[in-house]
């Protein structure tokens, strides 16, 4: 099984390959920030696939959909597979991180329109401050859902990286959506850790 390679121009979009059957393919995950596609050229001439960012993929749950965070190119050879591991994020804070297969659909989420767009911009950007800020763009979350979120107990404080994912997303979100008030922004707490807080002092 090959891996994926990157080419500059597509030939054929994933929706178009899969509804002209020039590819099949399976998806898998670990339901939380990583989606693997497995895709099986079914033609005698290589191609190449174009994986949009903003692509969604179902879970068993409803809760377990996620969000393909960045674009991608997958070079398939003739009558070969090849593999393609996309970063994602969960549209949900009720989901679990089960590794499962995944379905993926026509849904989209417009509310994470420009974020998207920002992230392109950022390919080193870390994979939780983007989860962060989704989470904070669906459902308004606050500091201590988000630790919650990622398995933190309650009677543990933060650590300087906690903090610093939380100041790194907002600064994401004031990029994308300035016009909005976030609770994360009003964490009182969160706030004074960062201000003490050497990783993350100036952007607080």
């Amino acid at each position: 099984m090959g891996l994926a390679a990157v080419h500059a121009e597509p030939a054929v979009t994933l929706s178009a390959a899969l509804e002209q059957k020039q590819v099949a393919l399976e998806a898998a995950g670990n339901g939380r920030d990583q989606l693997t596609l497995t895709l099986r050229n079914r033609s005698a001439t290589a191609t190449s696939v174009g994986i949009a960012a903003g692509l969604v993929a179902a879970g068993r749950r409803p809760e377990d959909r996620v969000i393909v965070l960045r674009s991608a190119v997958a070079s398939v050879p003739a009558e070969g597979a090849a593999d393609v591991t996309l970063p994602v994020a969960v549209l949900s804070s009720k989901n679990v991180a089960t590794a499962q297969s995944f379905t993926l659909t026509t849904a989209s989420e417009p509310r994470l329109t420009a974020l998207l767009a920002a992230l392109a911009d950022q390919p080193d950007g870390p994979r939780s401050t983007a989860q962060l800020a989704v989470l904070c763009l669906l459902e308004d979350t606050t500091f201590a859902q988000w630790r919650q979120f990622h398995g933190a107990k309650t009677e543990t404080p933060p650590t300087p990286a906690e903090v610093t994912q939380a100041i790194d997303a907002l600064g994401l979100l004031r990029t994308v959506a300035p016009e909005r008030t976030f609770a994360l922004a009003q964490d009182a707490d969160l706030k004074a850790r960062a201000l003490r807080n050497p990783w993350c002092r100036a952007k607080a």
